[in-house]
């Protein structure tokens, strides 16, 4: 799909969501002062001090380096970051499976057995009976900041973070918000996942099943594995594709 036509549909999902920030957005994608990347001229993004002062906080206000893919670092930003009011008005689960289906994921209800991935099919009412069991994250945008989305989670059993190349170490931290309930983890093509972010797994004491492998920033992933297995006894791991995998 044309990053133009990608970014429109984006634009309007997340309009019903958060009006407010999508208006902020908006005012910067169309400044003149907001650089779209352009091949490999440039792989930052700056923002002049001339931008209204209830815009800041959602770029930080300075150079972020990106992929070169990306075009719009502020709509990430939008897109991942918690919306309080959003939590308290429609709860903790169906906040995060919108957080998931607009950044391009799946999941999966508790009271369903087939992934969802279309966010107009999200429940209009009776918010509260609808429990997230299933997260798929497969080839989409989500940061570090979106996963503040896990807190308040109850019943997340399976979660898939395969090809996302903005997902960090920090995001693996916020795993233990759903630590009490996940069974099954699988973290794959990841470029930016260290042993210092797969650390953090040994804190997931229910964990069951493991799935790790193609991630370049780990040296020896072997070495690590088998570490992790000493301080998770509990837990099976595997370094390659797994037919418990969620469905991509």
């Amino acid at each position: 799909m044309h990053k133009q036509s990608l970014f429109i549909l984006r634009m309007r999902s997340f309009r019903a969501l958060n009006h407010k920030n999508v208006e902020a957005v908006t005012q910067i994608s169309q400044c003149s002062h907001y650089h779209q990347l352009s091949g490999n001229n440039s792989k930052h993004i700056k923002v002049k001090e001339t931008l209204n002062r209830k815009i800041r906080p959602l770029l930080q206000l300075q150079a972020l380096s990106v992929y070169q893919e990306r075009t719009f670092w502020g709509i990430d930003v939008a897109f991942n970051k918690v919306d309080e009011e959003r939590v308290k008005l429609a709860g903790a689960d169906r906040a995060a499976a919108e957080w998931v289906l607009r950044n391009g994921g799946s999941i999966k209800w508790s009271t369903s057995s087939t992934q969802l991935s279309d966010f107009n099919l999200l429940p209009s009412t009776e918010f509260e009976n609808y429990k997230l069991e299933e997260i798929d994250l497969t080839a989409t945008d989500v940061i570090s900041l979106g996963f503040e989305h896990l807190k308040n989670l109850e019943d997340v059993k399976k979660i898939k973070i395969h090809s996302c190349r903005s997902v960090s170490d920090d995001s693996l931290e916020c795993l233990a918000y759903v630590g009490s309930t996940l069974k099954f983890l699988e973290i794959s093509n990841c470029p930016n996942i260290t042993d210092k972010g797969l650390d953090h797994l040994i804190q997931l004491k229910k964990l069951e099943h493991l799935v790790l492998y193609d991630l370049p920033a780990v040296p020896s992933l072997t070495q690590t594995v088998s570490r992790l297995q000493k301080s998770m006894p509990w837990c099976k791991i595997d370094t390659a594709p797994d037919s418990q995998s969620l469905k991509t």
